[in-house]
């Protein structure tokens, strides 16, 4: 490997450290560095004749310091702030960013009346209350609350009162108690915002001045009809809305979010309403849209990826009703439409009829996405055939449908797919140039904000966007 242009020397008393190697090679790289050095900053610091006292990393300036530290990982910085007091100076000084998969706790046997989670809870505690701030990151994936909803409140004050800017809280939600999170809605600096299982009240909610959130995700999180308009009214820069199993909610209204791309949404119990309003920027609706919920888009001209339509309903929660049309919110077709996904039971004659009639309300598909619903154990005997539904019963457009994808556990019996291959050979596709594609059912990977923006068509890129 070429050394390093400006090497940092250590006396041999010293030996260096791996932390403090990494900052070494960190520094050759980096155009900051490089800038300073070519000024004569750093060339100043660093070419004086070797002695045996000195410490090139604390001549560094303190704005370097704070620069690398801040692109340090949490351990990393950890491990790193404890070589010097400039180095802690120059930590305290840089945004703070804190991720508990890379803090270090105590295992069950070392200390065994503080469980790891219960330990973590602690760090991140002590982490807030040593930094003044601002927060760059606060993610937290492994840490349990375990009943300290005091604790995990005061960290969402400190979070707001230090300038947050993403604040990810993903773990397991029974491990979060429904924490209060109002202060987090009233933070001007914040950009991401995902919640597990927390509670957003009426009054925090109407007091929402979140001015730079662009990406907002709840989780089983509980939050009223009113509340949520009030944080969309309260964040006009939002980009991406992910509502999961939220609770609290009959309608799901979305009204003039005129910068909104991206709006998913999951449910499990009933709902009554997904409306879809004044949204000009809105590109894609993702979820577990079941059809027993009345869903309306109007002024969304742009909204091109739609799904995944759930057709076939696997079983009703206590209370829940059965869905009695299939076009229940769809009251007009939705012609900028072009990707549909739709999750049915194929061995269901009926939900297949549904389907053929979910089809009319997109008339411009140029990509359509069958998941079957059915196992194959069940399946095998008298299973419908999705292929001789669509010769029969759609009118497929020869110039606008251009893909076909039919997922199945069925995709793995080879006669299954010689039979739908031969009639669609025989139905009005035989004109067309649509590829149709017959595919198992595979792992998928876990749904992101990210990961669907990145995708051209988010239903083709293995991302579990069904199961989210």
């Amino acid at each position: 490997m070429e050394a390093p242009k400006y090497p940092i020397h250590h006396h041999r008393k010293h030996r260096p450290s791996g932390n403090t190697c990494a900052l070494s090679l960190s520094l050759s790289k980096n155009p900051r560095y490089r800038a300073a050095a070519n000024a004569g900053e750093m060339a100043g610091a660093l070419a004086r004749p070797r002695n045996a006292s000195d410490d090139r990393i604390n001549e560094l300036p303190e704005v370097l310091l704070s620069d690398i530290l801040s692109r340090l990982g949490t351990a990393e910085a950890a491990r790193t702030v404890v070589l010097s007091t400039r180095l802690r100076d120059a930590w305290l000084a840089s945004p703070l960013r804190l991720d508990d998969l890379e803090l270090p706790v105590p295992a069950r046997g070392k200390v065994p009346s503080i469980e790891p989670w219960t330990a973590r809870a602690d760090v991140v505690t002590r982490a807030l209350d040593s930094h003044p701030g601002p927060v760059a990151l606060f993610r937290l994936s492994r840490t349990s609350f375990r009943g300290r909803v005091p604790a995990a409140e005061a960290w969402f004050r400190q979070l707001a009162a230090k300038r947050a800017r993403e604040v990810s809280l993903c773990f397991s939600p029974e491990w979060c108690h429904d924490a209060l999170a109002d202060p987090l809605l009233g933070c001007p600096t914040l950009r991401v915002l995902a919640l597990g299982k927390c509670h957003l009240s009426d009054a925090g909610a109407s007091a929402a001045a979140a001015a730079a959130l662009t990406e907002l995700t709840l989780s089983e999180t509980c939050i009223s009809e009113a509340a949520l308009q009030s944080v969309l009214s309260g964040c006009p820069a939002l980009r991406s809305l992910v509502l999961k199993h939220v609770h609290g909610l009959q309608r799901i209204r979305v009204s003039s979010c005129r910068s909104l791309i991206l709006l998913g949404v999951w449910h499990y119990k009933q709902l009554d309403e997904i409306t879809v309003e004044d949204a000009p920027c809105l590109e894609r609706l993702l979820g577990n849209m079941r059809l027993n919920a009345a869903i309306t888009v109007t002024g969304a001209p742009k909204l091109t990826a739609f799904g995944y339509a759930v057709v076939s309903i696997p079983h009703l929660f206590h209370g829940e009703r059965a869905p009695q049309g299939v076009n229940k919110g769809l009251r007009a077709p939705i012609h900028s439409v072009k990707i549909l996904a739709i999750n049915v039971k194929f061995s269901s004659k009926k939900d297949m009829e549904k389907v053929m009639s979910l089809l009319e309300s997109f008339p411009c598909l140029e990509t359509l996405h069958f998941q079957s619903s059915d196992y194959r154990s069940g399946a095998d005997k008298d299973y419908t055939t999705v292929s001789d539904y669509i010769q029969k019963r759609y009118p497929i457009r020869a110039h606008v449908l251009q893909f076909m994808r039919i997922q199945s556990e069925m995709c793995d019996v080879p006669k299954w797919v010689t039979e739908q291959q031969n009639l669609l050979s025989q139905s009005n596709m035989a004109s067309l140039e649509a590829e149709v594609v017959f595919e198992g059912m595979k792992q998928r990977k876990d749904f992101t904000i990210e990961g669907v923006n990145a995708l051209a068509d988010p239903f083709d890129g293995g991302i579990n966007i069904l199961g989210h």
